[in-house]
């Protein structure tokens, strides 16, 4: 690193640096990708440490002197360093985060999150949201210290950590900090990645720490939240109490003011409407029904008149190459109009599966179920054939068939009854039609771009 930036940035951090430092800071960070690499390297390791040390705070451990993070960090590394790091990031890829007033540099008095009017998130998605003041946000639009008020429809927010909320209005939700929200009123979803741990929400009757988790949060007009696990662990704590639950997979608890944490029937309904939004769907017609993301087998799924969707756990980004059937827009009705190529080592992804597994006994269905599916980003490849869906089946999280047979794969060979897919000229629109037997029903897995956001609104969503 150059010589005295980090005199710079600790002089940042302390709101001293004067404009030509300031300037100096900055023109380091923008001259060379590889000084950006290194502050996005230094920010995702510490970042798992950040959350760690949170996480060990809500557990009661006694002992988080040293963390485990792929190599062994100094039990003198502290908070002060993960938000430095954090900050130059920022720096990094273009955002003014020049702050000195005094009140910037305080944390806040629950979690130990510095306060600032630096954005961390950013607006991935917009659906028929109706505003409830005159400050309408749009996608991609940064965000930093503020509080989202929604009369009706959706909105998803990415954090910079890669934390996804979810909102469905009527709802009222205030980011104060990267790792610190609060809902005041409606209802949420919000999915943490490894190294995000320790991401919360508080709501009026309680406060929710996540562990590595999905999770959805009802905040009822009476005032009582309901706080829903669908995968990994949370933690409920009432304010200004030392009571506190642990909430796993499958559990529920219902929360009342100035009440005990009480714990009822896990019921995933309210959160029906929300789970194509929050899982990166724009839209779809009838032929299409969704598996909501908390566990299924997607086995046991038949329908003889629905394509069945679900996402294959977390955004994650390509540590190999992924190879896949097809990924040009167009019509593919035979196996010589695919066109294989690779999917690159550091893409950043998200996987979903379409499968269509009908209930009817017989060797085929006469009638083809067909439908389209359009998603929020573009589909970077198609996998229909069975090398590439079972190399790829257990590369994804537990949602998806970990094992395929041979004649779940598309018939492609141009007849009249064959099956048939599409993928539209902008590559964010699948369009099926499918004929399947009984016996071993058809699988699509859709590889979906998660490094960048959709730059269209959307008017409406669910079924067309």
């Amino acid at each position: 690193m150059t010589p005295g930036i980090d005199e710079l940035i600790s002089g940042y951090l302390d709101g001293v640096l004067t404009d030509e430092q300031q300037a100096e800071l900055s023109k380091w960070i923008e001259a060379d990708p590889e000084n950006a690499d290194q502050f996005a390297d230094a920010i995702l390791l510490d970042n798992r440490l950040h959350a760690e040390v949170i996480a060990a705070q809500h557990k009661d451990r006694n002992d988080i002197s040293r963390v485990s993070i792929g190599q062994r960090w100094d039990d003198r590394v502290s908070i002060r360093v993960v938000i430095a790091l954090a900050a130059c990031l920022l720096l990094a890829i273009g955002i003014s985060f020049w702050t000195s007033d005094n009140d910037k540099q305080e944390l806040s008095n629950k979690g130990g999150i510095a306060a600032t009017d630096a954005p961390f998130a950013t607006v991935a998605h917009v659906v028929a949201a109706e505003w409830a003041n005159d400050e309408e946000i749009s996608i991609g639009d940064r965000l930093s210290d503020q509080t989202i008020r929604l009369r009706s429809g959706f909105v998803r927010v990415v954090f910079d950590n890669g934390v996804e909320v979810t909102l469905q209005g009527p709802a009222e939700y205030e980011l104060t900090a990267a790792g610190k929200t609060k809902l005041n009123s409606g209802l949420l979803t919000a999915t943490v990645p490894p190294g995000a741990e320790g991401f919360t929400v508080d709501t009026p009757t309680g406060e929710v720490v996540d562990l590595g988790t999905s999770f959805g949060i009802e905040l009822q007009e009476d005032g009582v939240s309901r706080v829903s696990v669908f995968e990994g662990e949370v933690e409920v704590a009432l304010p200004d109490s030392t009571e506190k639950q642990l909430l796993k997979e499958g559990e529920a608890v219902r929360v009342e003011a100035g009440q005990r944490i009480e714990t009822v029937a896990f019921d995933p309904k309210p959160f029906t409407k929300i789970w194509p939004i929050s899982s990166g769907i724009d839209r779809s017609t009838n032929g299409f029904r969704f598996v909501p993301p908390w566990p299924p087998q997607m086995r046991f799924v038949r329908s003889d008149k629905d394509i069945f969707v679900a996402p294959e756990g977390h955004a994650t980004t390509l540590t190999s190459s992924l190879r896949v059937n097809a990924s040009s827009p167009g019509e593919y009705s035979q196996r010589e109009s695919l066109s294989a190529s690779e999917i690159a080592v550091g893409q950043r992804i998200r996987s979903f599966i379409l499968l269509f597994h009908p209930k009817k006994a017989g060797p085929r269905i006469t009638k083809p179920v067909a439908g389209s599916i359009t998603f929020d980003s573009p589909v970077l490849g198609l996998m229909v054939l069975h090398e590439e869906l079972q190399a790829s089946a257990r590369r994804f999280a537990r949602w998806g068939p970990q094992n395929v047979r041979e004649k779940q794969q598309l018939e492609l060979n141009g007849e009249g009854g064959a099956d048939l897919i599409t993928l539209s000229e902008d590559r964010r629109t699948v369009t099926l039609r499918l004929t399947a037997g009984a016996r071993s029903g058809e699988l699509i897995r859709v590889i979906v771009d998660a490094s960048k956001q959709s730059t269209s609104k959307s008017a409406s969503n669910g079924n067309d």
